[in-house]
């Protein structure tokens, strides 16, 4: 049997580190709303747990979260789980670290130095450890993004031309230690590579994800749709080797991380190229999700929304 739970403040969480940490009331509304929502994939033998009973599992039996944080693990023990099903104190670690943006920054430099993609791949970073840092890095591009090492979607980010930009500077630099800069691309849509790591150097390539963001990058959608059709649209902008080229890359590299689970690699196409690795999502993703409903044979876009107070996903038909 398989528990999964669905808890959207994993990357807060994470950010935090604390086992004690509590989310923002709207996030705790919408795991509280969504709890269900991993009945979707699960199977009849399967339970989806809300995060407010008791959970009883067995032997052979496994834990499927969104994604694993101190605080999870301080709710299940609370909930009754005994810890042969939770990650070690060392194994956590290694997950923060592995979703601390620098991940993300160290991937896209290798991609540089292995000559990925060629002249169709855009995108710098670095990671900076002072203010100083900061500005000299600012300094060579004509604008920048700055964001923090750990935050959630559309969060913990800052233009350059932010006129408060060095007291957030100091903020993130006393809290998290660092800040990434990133050179400002323009955008023209988002897309990602979905992949399931089995902790021994396996690697599954699962499907293409198109999604949806606003212009603070927080998620609206995703396209549920088979894979020849996501492939076919990006081909009117980019040509179907670079993405090959790009998908084998990472399906070599993600071999050398001892890391069990979905993994989800976040990239934009930008007026100025391919940008390859915008984050690394060391959890699930929607865009996960959208590839398992493809399966099922739903079509449409993957929608979460809040309407009237509430929380709703569903599948609308493309329009």
């Amino acid at each position: 049997m398989k528990a999964y739970i669905f808890n959207p403040e994993n990357d807060m969480a994470l950010a935090d580190g604390q086992p004690g940490y509590t989310p923002p009331a709207i996030i705790r509304q919408m795991r509280d709303e969504l709890y269900w929502l991993p009945q979707w994939w699960a199977n009849e033998e399967d339970i989806v747990w809300d995060g407010k009973h008791s959970l009883e599992l067995h032997s052979g039996d496994e834990i499927l979260p969104w994604g694993w944080s101190p605080a999870l693990i301080h709710q299940l023990r609370q909930a009754g789980v005994t810890d042969e099903f939770l990650p070690t104190e060392e194994q956590m670690k290694q997950i923060r670290q592995l979703s601390n943006r620098q991940t993300a920054v160290e991937a896209l430099t290798q991609m540089r130095t292995d000559g990925v993609a060629g002249d169709h791949l855009c995108g710098h970073s670095q990671v900076c450890s002072s203010l100083d840092e900061i500005h000299q890095a600012i300094s060579q591009y004509p604008k920048a993004l700055l964001k923090s090492p750990w935050s959630s979607s559309g969060r913990g980010l800052m233009a350059s031309d932010a006129p408060n930009l060095d007291g957030w500077c100091q903020n993130i630099l006393r809290q998290q230690g660092s800040v990434i800069v990133e050179e400002f691309l323009q955008r023209l849509c988002d897309f990602a590579l979905e992949f399931w790591l089995d902790g021994q150097g396996g690697v599954e390539y699962r499907g293409l994800s198109l999604f949806y963001t606003n212009e603070a990058g927080a998620y609206l959608g995703n396209w549920v749709a088979p894979e020849g059709q996501k492939l076919q649209w990006l081909m009117q902008y980019v040509p179907p080797q670079i993405l090959m080229e790009v998908r084998q890359w990472w399906t070599q590299y993600l071999t050398c991380f001892d890391y069990r689970g979905p993994v989800g690699i976040d990239m934009m196409l930008c007026q100025q190229g391919v940008c390859p690795c915008i984050e690394i999502n060391w959890r699930m993703t929607m865009g996960m999700v959208a590839q398992l409903l493809t399966q099922q044979g739903k079509y449409g876009r993957l929608v979460v929304e809040y309407i009237y107070g509430h929380y709703s996903v569903e599948v609308e038909a493309f329009s």
